[in-house]
This record gives C-alpha cells, structure tokens and sequence, in this order.
C-alpha cells in the first residue's frame, strides 16, 4: 500500500473531508453490522475497507496530529489519546480480520460488532475532540 499524503491541503478542507470518509466507512461498516452471521461477504467488505481506513488514520496521524502538536502542544493531551487509538484498529485489521473466517461464529460476529462500535465511538471523539482543535490550531498558524 502506497499513499501520497496532499500536505498542501488546507486543515479546513481535509477535516471537511476526512468527516465525508467517516459517513462512508460507516455506511459501508452498516451492513456489515446488520448482516445476521459473519460470512464470506462481510469479511470481504471488511478487508476491502481495510486500506482505506489505514490510509485515512494515517493521514489523521500525519497532517491533523501534526498541526496539533505544532500549534496547540499544550492541548494535545486528549488528541494524542485518540490518535494513539489507531493501533488497535491496525490490530485488528492485521490480526483478527484474518482469522474471521476460521473463528466460532458467535465470537466472530462478537468481534465484528465491537469492532465497528468502537470505531463509531474514535470517529465521534475525532470530530468533537481532535478535529476542533485542529481546525483552532491551524487558524493560529499563519
């Protein structure tokens, strides 16, 4: 996986975008959510949003942390916190993902659906926590 971070892009622009990527990971994680059991097209769903939700973190980590911690240091405590978060949804993508299909189906779907309500929950923490702080940090930032 190669990705090319845009760090000319305005902080108000990617924050508006990186808010779009999360409504669409969501919808896509919904139907992953409703299916009844964790089947072969659930699991394809979810290895295919599996490079864009590395991408996405990383692009959080590199442009919105970063101006973060340039401009608002003092802050950055709780950002850091919820940053620090994407290692376990990389776990998760690496370790569990992997092994879905060969798990009882009641601890795979139990996976799953923890999975994708703690992703809900680091999503909502980014837009009230982290991305406010940017978009005030990068305002400063001239």
């Amino acid at each position: 996986m190669s990705y090319r971070i845009n760090f000319d892009e305005p902080i108000p622009d990617l924050i508006e975008r990186l808010k779009r990527e999360h409504r669409q990971l969501e919808s896509k994680l919904a139907a992953v959510e409703s299916a009844d059991t964790v089947n072969e097209q659930s699991i394809r769903i979810l290895e295919e949003l599996s490079e864009p939700i590395i991408r996405h973190a990383v692009e959080e980590e590199a442009r919105v942390l970063r101006v973060i911690m340039h401009e608002a240091k003092e802050q950055s405590r709780e950002s850091i916190k919820i940053a620090q978060e994407h290692n376990w949804i990389a776990d998760f993508i690496k370790k569990t993902i992997p092994k879905l299909s060969s798990m009882p189906q009641q601890q795979a779907k139990q996976e799953v659906t923890q999975f994708i309500l703690d992703l809900r929950q680091h999503f909502s923490e980014e837009e009230e926590i982290m991305f406010p702080l940017a978009l005030k940090a990068s305002s400063v930032k001239k």
